[in-house]
């Protein structure tokens, strides 16, 4: 029994052309994006769900009681990052409704993909014993197999 497709769908060339334009405007709009190497992102300290209020809080401290501050603090400046990370937060909110389905789509396309590869490779294998001609493309397609233990061939189940 051969398994049902999770996705079947045509992306045109236009669309794709048009949707990555979409998202090379939105980046153009952030000009200011920056990108951590993996040492940056270990050592700095990161603001979870939890650390919101406190930085909210610790922003109207600062805002409230300006003398208080030590005078090379740049309250201004903590003003701009927390109102940054609010305004950028929204703009991940609604990307993460495009990626979460976009790598579904992505994960279903490949699980569909693999299904019918491994339908292909355990027909053409049949079909090898009777010509020679196939074995020489079933040859081809097995090299995705060499240097692994076993074949994750998936059988067909018997009704």
């Amino acid at each position: 029994m051969a398994k049902k497709n999770k996705i079947s769908a045509v992306l045109t060339d236009a669309d794709k052309a048009a949707a990555i334009t979409s998202i090379n405007a939105a980046k153009a709009k952030l000009p200011f994006l920056i990108s951590l190497n993996i040492n940056e992102r270990k050592s700095e300290r990161k603001m979870a769900s939890k650390s919101v209020d406190y930085v909210k809080q610790s922003l109207r401290g600062a805002q409230t009681f300006p003398l208080q501050m030590r005078g090379d603090f740049d309250t201004p400046e903590f003003a701009k990052d927390v109102n940054l990370i609010s305004q950028l937060w929204d703009i991940r909110v609604a990307l993460m409704g495009l990626i979460e389905p976009l790598d579904d789509t992505i994960m279903a396309a490949g699980a569909d993909a693999m299904q019918a590869a491994d339908d292909v490779y355990n027909t053409l294998k049949v079909a090898a014993k009777n010509n020679t001609n196939v074995k020489t493309i079933l040859d081809e397609i097995g090299k995705y197999y060499e240097g692994q233990k076993k074949p994750r061939v998936a059988k067909e189940k018997k009704a």
